[in-house]
């Protein structure tokens, strides 16, 4: 399984049988399209201003809210939460996703807007490979909430996704940097790596902290 990072929320999740993206943004928001040839496209939540299929090849499915789907050998489940700490009176709700693929469970909290009930912990499961955590506040959680997420969840590997990147637009530049996320994850090498690979479920004790580049920004800052 091979994961890569494009900025703001978009993680796409390549398997042997199949390729999913979940949350692909808007190029308004500043970063460069993404485009790619993919089998599955998942939103976290209904937000036109923040995602967009423009550039996204191949008869992909289309999956958004709660519930299980299992498309061409990944298993997605939907889990319901709220893009805000006050029930999603706010911003409404946002669906966390759990995907298996290549026997390994990967999970992406969305926008998610408040640290995590047991319910949706329950739902979530006890075994996670590898969780994908905005860390840049705004509107969702921040460091503080995504590191106490962290440690509710255990997972075996954290890669942080939505947080302030060069040439973001003013719908996104409200982010908080990386760096403060990292440090209470006590990291100090904070160089990105251009994507994670794993071939089996990590035997590693404590959680590891994996920075991914934003490919998005990289390439919007190689054009200008």
């Amino acid at each position: 399984m091979e994961i890569t990072y494009f900025g703001l929320n978009a993680v796409r999740i390549r398997g042997r049988d199949a390729t999913l993206m979940i949350d692909p943004y808007d190029p308004k928001l500043g970063l460069a399209p993404v485009r790619l040839n993919l089998q599955i496209v998942a939103f976290t939540h209904d937000d036109p201003t923040h995602f967009s299929t423009q550039g996204l090849s191949g008869d992909y499915h289309l999956v958004s809210g709660a519930g299980e789907f299992e498309i061409k050998g990944i298993f997605l489940r939907g889990i319901q939460t709220y893009h805000d700490a006050q029930n999603g009176q706010k911003r409404g709700k946002n669906f966390i996703y759990v995907a298996e693929v290549d026997d390994l469970r990967v999970c992406h909290l969305g926008h998610l807007g408040h640290v995590l009930d047991e319910g949706q912990l329950d739902a979530i499961g006890s075994k996670i490979d590898v969780l994908c955590v905005p860390v840049g506040g705004g509107s969702h959680i921040g460091s503080a909430q995504a590191t106490e997420i962290v440690s509710q969840i255990e997972p075996k590997v954290v890669v942080p996704i939505s947080y302030r990147l060069p040439g973001l637009t003013l719908l996104a530049q409200d982010l908080e940097p990386l760096d403060k996320f990292a440090k209470e994850l006590g990291a100090t090498d904070l160089t990105p790596q251009p994507k994670l690979q794993i071939t089996g479920s990590p035997t590693i004790e404590e959680t590891r902290l994996v920075l991914l580049e934003a490919r998005g920004a990289a390439a919007a800052a190689s054009v200008d």
